[in-house]
């Protein structure tokens, strides 16, 4: 992955490279919290405790992990979970919200599933998109979105000052 040093703000899409040393959701909650109170209205998600997805318009939670067992190593990941987030992300978009946050390009979306569609639905009706990418999934993700993303540094005032340039644009 090459960061850029100056992001293309006019790029539709941002990423934000998931690392251990960096705490993703305490970054993004506080981003969140900095558009919100500018009064952009943020459709997508929150990631909490590691196993559910809480919709940051409706406050719904979505259960994103499955049980599998004692002595199972599987996936936890629970599709059926995940397909009942995106589709209350993708009514969100028909509301017309000024940002997308996606906390997770992670496996479902390597394998062509979880929030995938949602992103694409997103950039069909030029709604602005910040996703926190995993590192197993980067090569996956720079084939997803193409020439359409750049990466931003894990800095508050990087991600919101792109995040109200590109609602800013938007409008």
């Amino acid at each position: 992955m090459k960061q850029s040093d100056i992001p293309d703000e006019r790029l539709p899409i941002a990423a934000l490279p998931i690392r251990p040393d960096a705490p993703i959701d305490r970054l993004l909650a506080w981003v969140v919290a900095d558009l919100q109170a500018d009064g952009l209205r943020i459709a997508g998600f929150r990631q909490c405790d590691g196993v559910r997805l809480e919709d940051l318009i409706t406050g719904a939670s979505y259960p994103i992990t499955q049980s599998l067992g004692p002595g199972s190593s599987g996936c936890r990941l629970d599709p059926q979970g995940l397909a009942v987030a995106a589709a209350a992300a993708l009514a969100a978009l028909e509301e017309g919200p000024d940002l997308l946050l996606i906390p997770r390009f992670g496996k479902a979306e390597m394998e062509g599933e979880g929030m995938r569609a949602v992103i694409a639905r997103a950039c069909e009706r030029d709604v602005p998109v910040l996703v926190a990418v995993r590192s197993s999934a980067e090569p996956a993700w720079q084939a997803f979105a193409g020439g359409l993303s750049h990466w931003l540094p894990v800095e508050r005032e990087a991600v919101t000052g792109w995040c109200r340039t590109a609602c800013a644009e938007r409008a």
